[in-house]
């Protein structure tokens, strides 16, 4: 999903009701992953967007940040 607010998010996602999962696009191809819990930025990874995410970000895109943030929260 895109946050229509804010047109450098490529994708968002909620974590167990307290962690916001977020992809800003950085430039055509590339983006910058982050969790955050309130305002705290708790992980930050640059990643890749896969089309350039022209038309919103591709499935397998999305699949792996999915595991990312799952791998982070869950260490925590």
């Amino acid at each position: 999903m895109n946050d229509s607010q804010n047109p450098d998010v490529v994708w968002t996602a909620e974590l167990d009701g307290k962690y916001t999962v977020e992809v800003l696009r950085t430039g055509p191809r590339s983006g910058n992953f982050r969790i955050r819990e309130g305002e705290r930025l708790i992980h930050e990874r640059p990643t890749g967007l896969s089309y350039g995410a022209q038309f919103g970000p591709d499935v397998d895109d999305v699949a792996t940040w999915q595991d990312w943030a799952v791998e982070v929260i869950d260490a925590l």
